[in-house]
């Protein structure tokens, strides 16, 4: 399921704030932030957990995830016994951001007593929809590198500065352009067939235009 562009695997299970996904590995659970913690924080540019073994609360912390704009407490769906963290995460934290639900997971957990505070996320749609629009979070196909923002400048010369821009960035690298241009969509395609860059995805909010793009 997506909600607000944000991806909810159906075979997954999910707290009731949509923060946090859980995965059942026999006797154990295996947990990591959903896509929009990434997005409301503005990135991830660290991480840390409570050492392996310890028991947490039901609500109580097992880490944090932070970024530019915004911390966020990992809380514990129940109570548990700390089995595992990805240390990995401690050194090159961006896979939170990347790659939720594969190489950014956090977390392994042992219930203690019955695992309640999970659902899926039919269950619980309304309620994270809700939450994803009072703080006005929309995921995009990739997670950016870099952002430009340029309100009130032409298109051409916003080109001009991505061109710049992803000239001195490697391979791979993705940008979200922001511009209220309204010839923003044509020329933007343009761009990409000009160039042989991609352009991800692009959205309207009012009248700004959100672009990801991703240097080939």
């Amino acid at each position: 399921m997506r909600l607000q562009g944000c991806d909810y695997p159906d075979h997954l299970l999910y707290d009731r704030d949509g923060a946090l996904w859980a995965k059942a590995e026999g006797a154990v659970f295996r947990i990591g932030a959903t896509p929009s913690v990434a997005w409301l924080a503005g990135g991830v540019t660290g991480v840390s957990f409570k050492a392996e073994g310890a028991r947490v609360v039901r609500g109580a912390s097992l880490g944090s995830v932070e970024g530019p704009r915004h911390f966020d407490v990992v809380r514990a769906p129940f109570d548990c016994t700390l089995v595992a963290t990805n240390r990995a995460l401690l050194s090159d934290p961006r896979p939170v951001a990347r790659d939720p639900f594969g190489a950014g997971w956090l977390a392994v957990l042992a219930p203690v007593g019955s695992p309640v505070g999970l659902s899926q996320i039919s269950s619980v749609a309304a309620e994270v929809e809700a939450r994803l629009k009072s703080l006005r979070i929309r995921c995009f196909a990739e997670f950016p590198d870099r952002d430009l923002y340029e309100i009130g400048v032409e298109c051409s010369a916003v080109l001009v500065q991505l061109n710049d821009l992803l000239a001195e960035s490697a391979a791979g690298t993705v940008v979200h352009v922001v511009s209220d241009d309204q010839t923003a969509e044509i020329e933007m395609e343009r761009w990409q067939g000009q160039t042989g860059n991609l352009l991800l995805e692009s959205f309207r909010d009012g009248s700004v235009y959100h672009f990801i793009v991703k240097k080939r």
